[in-house]
């Protein structure tokens, strides 16, 4: 994964790449609905021994946490990943003190990219510019430290790598508050036509509303999965 982005836009992509290749070969991850579901099922990869848990059916928001507690309090003895969204997160902050009273060794990786992303990226391939999607979040590493376990709070792509080993590592409960990109998108195998359109209404609806900057920076983020699909 050559692509790891900067500061405080930290690409999801490198984090779950990440992820997957320090991940225990026999880890139950669970997945939030939504940008993290898409992360989780492109880059961590089936060991025949991994197990991934979500609301695939139904695509219940803030599904990883309460998924990863009842993955722990039945696998025991089995490494438990909870890749979460920051809005799905914060939607169960309750459930990290449930984490700490019953001793879960439950790892929570926060994609915090400021946004409810899946949300986001819908209204705009929709030809809209996106309406209260951001995210004003409290800070997660803290809210870790005051339920009673370690919370860190991940700025730059260098410091990922060595965090999720401390996080994976640690024998107890640990959060992983990881900003990353918040124009990052999933972007489907095929393009459709009208999805190009929409998503072009979006951006050009964006500039003509005085976010030039926001039009710019997801152009940048994801040009390099257009090539590929182009």
């Amino acid at each position: 994964m050559k692509d790891a982005g900067g500061e405080n836009a930290i690409q999801p992509e490198f984090v779950a790449h990440t992820l997957d290749k320090l991940a225990a070969q026999d880890a139950m991850f669970t997945v939030d609905t939504g940008m993290c579901c898409v992360w989780g099922a492109r880059y961590i990869t089936g060991t025949g021994q991994r197990k991934m848990l979500g609301s695939f059916n139904h695509g219940s928001m803030a599904n990883a946490m309460p998924m990863a507690i009842g993955a722990a309090l039945s696998h025991p003895d089995q490494q438990v990943i909870a890749m979460c969204g920051d809005g799905g997160l914060s939607m169960l902050l309750g459930d990290m003190a449930t984490i700490f009273q019953y001793k879960l060794p439950v790892k929570l990786i926060v994609f915090n990219n400021r946004s409810l992303g899946m949300v986001k990226l819908e209204m705009e391939v929709g030809g809209m510019p996106d309406n209260e999607t951001d995210m004003v979040n409290p800070d997660f590493a803290m809210i870790a430290n005051a339920m009673g376990y370690p919370g860190k709070n991940v700025h730059k792509p260098e410091e990922v790598e060595q965090a999720i080993k401390d996080c994976l590592d640690y024998k107890g409960p640990y959060l992983l508050n990881i900003f990353t990109n918040p124009n990052a998108l999933a972007l489907p195998p095929k393009i459709e036509f009208e999805q190009l359109l929409g998503m072009t209404k979006s951006m050009a609806q964006l500039m003509l509303g005085g976010k030039l900057q926001e039009a710019m920076d997801t152009v940048k983020s994801n040009y390099k999965h257009l090539k590929d699909l182009i």
